[in-house]
């Protein structure tokens, strides 16, 4: 039976995960700081009687926590220092880069050792000048202090791959959306005002460009990749895209969830442009990129199923479902 550890276990990735690999008959262990009776997103996905729940940090992690692991998926604290967020670098840099340095130490050291999946961003890649093709290929550039940690831990996964021969796999995500989002993105948030009947969102950044993936597209890759993971060790991996793989604005993305609101009978909102978040602006432009996946699409034989609206659709529902832990 293969055996899985799911850092950041009781998050939206994590828990979806788990349900994944349960499915899979894996054994499952997960690793958080969430107590485990405040995890809902767990019994969202009815997985909290399938899993051993390990109450600490991945800077707590023991050997004795990886013995016997075949997989470790490193999608723990990704603390993104946004306006509403965190406005703390050091806090940035604590919670990002210290626990992977962690694990890596203690698993170079194991004669058996798992193979790390570690699920980075393309906000490591932003800074790259405005029209760039993001590729399986290019390298980390970031343009803001979340996407310079997420690209240093990349480097430092791979040193430790090349220097101490640590199992790699570096999966590149776009903005991930769907049912168990946190409510801080703006999928999120903005799904939120329009169910609480808000009359406005301030929405910033309005003209940068993001490729949205929803979360089925998400699992249905990792389904893909842990069949084999070992054929990927020491690749980066894009896990990105929609049906079509549109790429939009902020400002056509809210546009495309008040439609949808309509459809459902619910109001629209007014959309209030503020400033550009720092990073978000290259050479004086709005971040505006195109990706090709081909290489990993090719390899994994996987693509996304769901369009942009047919995702967006679906965590509106969700929310909807769900509106009472959030008030």
């Amino acid at each position: 039976m293969t055996n899985v550890l799911i850092c950041g276990g009781a998050g939206t990735l994590g828990s979806g995960l788990s349900r994944l690999f349960i499915d899979k008959g894996y054994n499952v262990s997960l690793l958080d700081i969430v107590r485990v009776d405040e995890a809902w997103k767990l019994s969202d996905v009815n997985v909290r009687d399938k899993v051993e729940y390990l109450w600490k940090s991945t800077v707590d992690i023991t050997e004795k926590d990886l013995d016997g692991m075949d997989i470790v998926v490193d999608c723990g604290l990704a603390v993104a220092d946004r306006p509403e967020g965190t406005l703390s670098p050091e806090h940035t840099l604590l919670g990002n880069v210290l626990p992977p340095l962690h694990l890596l130490k203690i698993v170079k050291e194991m004669k058996k050792k798992p193979v790390i999946i570690y699920p980075s961003s393309f906000n490591a890649r932003y800074g790259h000048k405005v029209n760039t093709i993001l590729t399986e290929e290019t390298f980390p550039l970031p343009s803001t202090q979340y996407g310079w940690t997420k690209g240093a831990v990349e480097l430092l996964y791979q040193a430790y791959h090349r220097g101490h021969g640590v199992p790699v796999v570096i999966v590149v995500v776009g903005s991930g959306y769907g049912p168990r989002m946190r409510s801080d993105e703006l999928v999120g948030r903005y799904i939120l005002h329009t169910l609480q009947d808000k009359k406005e969102f301030k929405l910033r950044s309005p003209e940068a460009k993001r490729l949205w993936s929803y979360a089925d597209d998400f699992l249905s890759f990792y389904d893909k990749l842990t069949d084999n993971v070992e054929a990927y060790n020491g690749m980066v991996l894009n896990c990105a895209g929609n049906k079509g793989d549109r790429i939009v604005t902020n400002t056509e993305l809210a546009n495309m969830i008040n439609g949808i609101a309509e459809k459902k009978g619910f109001k629209p909102i007014s959309i209030a442009p503020m400033p550009y978040e720092a990073g978000e602006m290259i050479d004086g432009k709005p971040i505006d990129f195109g990706v090709d996946s081909s290489k990993t699409r090719q390899l994994l034989k996987w693509e996304p199923k769901f369009t942009l609206e047919e995702g967006l659709s679906a965590t509106m529902d969700w929310f909807s479902k769900n509106l009472d832990r959030y008030r």
